[in-house]
């Protein structure tokens, strides 16, 4: 009799795809004050937009200093920052990709970690 082959969990899938982007993208200077970049923030938080999960558009690599900054009072300086960095278009895009729904499977999650893992690019 066969056995069936058990397949990971989605949120398996979703924390190693979380774990290679953050190797992926985490490296060089923050983009915010040029110190060792040891972090990858979420400009829209992963829970607020699934299309924006995996997208560089949505990343921001910074040290620890500037991420506590984007989780406390000074997240609206932060983007405001950023924004002026990266322009007002950069921003207009992020806002509009926030509203795209994608349906989030095991398909979808296998995909994000092939292209993570080099094989594609994002």
């Amino acid at each position: 009799m066969k056995t069936k082959k058990k397949l990971p969990k989605l949120s398996t899938l979703r924390n190693k795809a979380d774990r290679l982007l953050q190797q992926r993208y985490t490296q060089g200077a923050c983009e915010m004050c040029g110190r060792e970049a040891t972090v990858c923030h979420h400009i829209a938080s992963k829970t607020s937009s699934s299309a924006l999960r995996y997208e560089p558009l949505n990343l921001c690599v910074c040290c620890v200093g500037c991420h506590l900054k984007f989780h406390s009072m000074f997240a609206p300086e932060m983007i405001a920052r950023l924004t002026l960095k990266r322009g007002q278009a950069w921003f207009d895009e992020l806002q509009k990709a926030r509203h795209i729904i994608i349906k989030v499977d095991r398909k979808y999650y296998e995909s994000i970690i092939e292209e993570l893992n080099g094989k594609n690019k994002l």
